[in-house]
């Protein structure tokens, strides 16, 4: 039960996050820093995919 709890914690978590760095603006960003943000959203997609499965399946 507490597991459930924490993974859905871990996944709005992971979602409001997510949706923090899809709305920020990327002008005048250096290419270093473009491919950070990129890493950091597939990182955090993955790991709200991997919520979902374990949350529903």
């Amino acid at each position: 039960m507490t597991d459930k709890v924490q993974a859905k914690q871990d996944l709005e978590f992971c979602s409001a996050e997510l949706s923090k760095y899809q709305n920020l603006s990327r002008v005048g960003l250096r290419h270093s820093e473009l491919v950070a943000m990129d890493n950091i959203m597939i990182r955090l997609k993955e790991r709200i995919k991997n919520l979902r499965e374990v949350l529903y399946a």
